[in-house]
């Protein structure tokens, strides 16, 4: 199984998130983190050795790095090496193979360009069939954030599996209230909040092991999986 780990923006908290999904995950199965596509790396990417550390594998380097510190899309036409959806399927088939759960963590958020006409959404159909995660953090304005995202993405054809939302590094007066309010306001599927600490914190994982349940009681968990896992 492949689960989409995307966002509604740049910042707020996939990597962390991810990395804790697998270090809760490694206790139960053989996981992975893959981040295909990376800007801003001089050297190792950061993302991927932090999905690295938190699964207990070697260092696994994205399919396309760019130095610039911009957009995908942006740093791709600057430097000359444009994003290969078919490259980065083919391999994930690859990834997939001799693991339970493979975490693809996009860049960005979910309509965030990888090309001059493809965005991260593209990404996801590309990778199909997956469950899709979406990350936002919990702060104003995460109601619309949440909202908009998930809505463009159904109409898109991406339905979002589960949301789950992350600390940021300065709380406001909405932090600790959003998960509720985006439930009573009828966004679904959200499944905890992260809180700002260590990914294999106890604290940590103990939000890791609720959304571990949400992926696997969603509906679409049952068409995501190999027969016999």
């Amino acid at each position: 199984m492949r689960v989409f780990v995307t966002g509604t923006g740049t910042d707020v908290g996939k990597t962390h998130v991810t990395a804790s999904l697998l270090a809760f995950g490694r206790t139960r199965g053989r996981v992975l983190g893959w981040k295909p596509v990376a800007s801003g790396v001089e050297g190792r990417a950061e993302d991927a050795e932090a999905h690295a550390l938190a699964a207990g594998v070697p260092y696994l380097e994205p399919e396309f790095t760019y130095r610039a510190p911009l957009s995908p899309h942006l740093a791709a036409r600057r430097e000359g090496i444009s994003v290969d959806m078919k490259r980065i399927a083919a391999r994930a088939d690859e990834l997939e193979d001799g693991v339970d759960v493979l975490f693809i963590e996009g860049a960005g958020g979910l309509f965030s360009p990888l090309s001059e006409l493809e965005t991260q959404v593209d990404l996801l159909h590309a990778l199909s069939p997956a469950l899709v995660l979406v990350v936002a953090s919990d702060r104003l304005g995460v109601l619309h954030d949440v909202r908009a995202t998930t809505l463009a993405a159904r109409l898109s054809g991406a339905p979002c599996d589960v949301v789950v939302l992350s600390s940021p590094a300065s709380a406001d007066a909405s932090t600790g209230t959003n998960a509720a309010e985006l439930a009573r306001i009828g966004v679904k599927g959200v499944a905890g909040v992260f809180p700002r600490a260590a990914f294999d914190a106890p604290e940590s994982l103990a939000v890791a092991e609720r959304v571990w349940s949400a992926l696997r009681l969603s509906p679409r968990y049952e068409t995501s999986v190999s027969p016999g896992e």
